[in-house]
């Protein structure tokens, strides 16, 4: 039984890499949830109820329940966030834009060459040395993990 496990100081030696979560990852989080995040019930966009009608973060876009939005002191509870205007979910925010075929071009004009013509070779080898070098990183990562997990120094 002991064989068949590491030992103890072998795994806590092993450190993965933080994750890091952006701005722009919550945000999606919180387009993409249906949950309202102070009752975590569904908000459902067509309801009889005035109180639980769906409300939008004005800054975050995060769902809501009206009720839960105000019980919340009328301010966002996303991290980070706490902004205190929202409006109902499906308010047009305002005009849209439209385009029609006569606002476009007639010509579309090529795009310019880098001057000496290289710029094709010069991507090509930017490319084959990013290639090389994630090709040498991930051998030195995996070449560490093992002599860690082994308790080679």
């Amino acid at each position: 039984m002991a064989g068949s496990q590491m030992p103890e100081k072998a795994m806590s030696e092993i450190e993965e890499e933080p994750i890091r979560i952006t701005e722009e990852d919550i945000a999606e989080a919180n387009r993409l949830s249906l949950s309202c995040p102070i009752c975590a019930s569904a908000v459902e966009k067509n309801t009889n109820s005035p109180s639980l009608r769906a409300v939008i973060c004005a800054n975050c876009q995060t769902l809501y329940h009206h009720t839960c939005w105000q019980q919340n002191g009328g301010k966002c509870a996303t991290l980070g966030c706490g902004h205190e205007e929202c409006y109902p979910y499906g308010t047009e925010l305002g005009p849209r834009l439209t385009i029609s075929y006569a606002d476009l071009p007639k010509h579309v004009p090529k795009p310019a060459l880098s001057p000496n013509g290289r710029s094709k070779e010069l991507k090509a080898q930017e490319k084959r040395l990013q290639r090389e070098a994630a090709r040498k990183e991930f051998w030195r990562n995996l070449f560490d993990r093992i002599r860690r997990a082994i308790g080679w120094q």
